[in-house]
């Protein structure tokens, strides 16, 4: 149905973070822009260098200047400009040690979910939308507190030590984005957007057997809420000692 009247958008978008350590920065970070239908979650690879800033630059260029499209040369060419970026923010001083240069030349990687929504007309009952991943970061649609997708990963069992991940590397490059992932939908009126990254997908799609409860929990959860939701968890042993970051958002009428 299309005509005048009031149009969906997303609304009420919040990032909620727990980080695995109060002394060293998050190596997650999480962008929004819900007035232009766009949201972007990172999740740096823990062992390389500036992981951090390097999913800073990501999701910072997503919202910013999104990729022209998701195939493998849009997305290439806009890798690149990003790691630029990053190398701008990690130059070394001439006097740096050897180890420090390898590093940089090795460069470093994370995780991308970017998801972007295509205006809705007045009227229209629907809000569709398009979303890219690379690596194991997930976005889940709820209707009624029950999960309409998963994407990428959809089963716990899915999650790998070893997910794909974005470089600053070009060589590393071509791979990369051939591991991208790309699927498109439409959320209707009160169905809620939930961005991810790994550790805390993969306790939620692990929890879903057992009922519609973490839906309903990260549907409403504040961000103390879930740090101490997080942390009785860790103390169990039952979720990864990991960044947590999660981002929400609704589909609804303006």
């Amino acid at each position: 149905m299309t005509g005048s009247g009031p149009r969906l958008a997303l609304v009420g978008a919040e990032v909620l973070a727990v980080p695995k350590s109060a002394t060293e920065p998050s190596e997650d970070a999480a962008a929004l822009d819900p007035a232009r239908g766009l949201i972007a979650v990172s999740d740096g690879a823990t062992r390389a260098l500036a992981s951090g800033p390097w999913a800073r630059c990501l999701v910072s260029r997503f919202v910013a200047r999104p990729p022209d499209g998701f195939d493998a040369p849009a997305l290439s060419g806009w890798v690149r400009a990003a790691a630029e970026e990053w190398s701008r923010c990690v130059r070394l001083p001439p006097q740096a040690p050897p180890y420090l240069w390898d590093a940089v030349e090795r460069g470093s990687y994370a995780t991308l979910l970017g998801l972007v929504t295509e205006p809705a007309p007045p009227g229209a009952d629907t809000l569709r939308w398009k979303a890219v991943a690379v690596g194991d970061t997930c976005l889940v649609t709820l209707r009624a507190d029950a999960p309409t997708l998963s994407f990428p990963l959809h089963r716990p069992e899915q999650f790998t030590s070893a997910p794909a991940l974005l470089p600053t590397s070009a060589t590393a490059l071509p791979d990369a984005v051939t591991a991208a992932r790309v699927t498109t939908g439409a959320g209707a009126a009160g169905d809620d957007l939930l961005v991810m990254t790994d550790a805390l997908a993969r306790w939620a799609l692990t929890e879903t057997a057992h009922g519609p409860h973490v839906w309903r929990f990260l549907r409403r959860c504040d961000e103390a809420d879930l740090t101490a939701k997080v942390r009785a968890l860790w103390r169990r042993g039952e979720l990864e000692e990991d960044d947590i970051t999660l981002v929400r958002c609704r589909v609804a009428q303006v």
